[in-house]
């Protein structure tokens, strides 16, 4: 049986210590990239109950791909903003939108998606009157850039009531 030296254990203990330090620190980025991540999905709904869509294009890439609950799909941040400020001057002019709970997964450290359900209500429908309130599920791929979360593809789904 081999033992071990004063100094081999002082070695063994720095490398154990160093691993835990690792593991901390990887923690310790991952809750701040997280947090990052959450904080644009939130910006959405905020620019969007402002209707503030020069914050609200700000949240996505300037190549980002955007699909809408009707399928409509919209590439690069000025078509975005530019389609969702002329829905926000007629039929989401007074909505607002509730985004509930959100899950976030990290396909690698500087790629995340996000899947969040929502709540829309407060929709001008054709007759100027408020239509019901919708519900959804909202998709992001966001992508670490320059330092900065943003939104590279969003697909944004309707849910569907039965029979409708």
């Amino acid at each position: 049986m081999r033992v071990l030296s004063i100094k081999n254990l002082f070695a063994l203990g720095a490398l154990l210590s160093l691993g835990v330090t690792s593991a901390s620190v990887a923690m310790d980025k991952q809750i701040n990239d997280e947090v990052g991540v959450n904080a644009v999905v939130h910006g959405f709904e905020d620019a969007w109950n402002r209707h503030d869509m020069d914050a609200f294009s700000m949240l996505f890439a300037t190549d980002a791909d955007f699909v809408n609950v009707v399928g409509m799909r919209w590439v690069g941040r000025d078509a975005i903003k530019q389609h969702h400020a002329a829905s926000h001057a007629t039929i989401f002019k007074s909505s607002t939108l509730k985004i509930g709970n959100t899950t976030v997964r990290f396909l690698k450290a500087d790629v995340a998606t996000t899947r969040s359900g929502w709540m829309l209500s407060g929709i001008t429908s054709e007759t100027g009157q408020i239509a019901p309130t919708r519900t959804g599920i909202l998709t992001h791929v966001l992508e670490r850039i320059d330092g900065r979360w943003l939104i590279v593809l969003t697909q944004n789904t309707d849910i569907a009531k039965p029979g409708g």
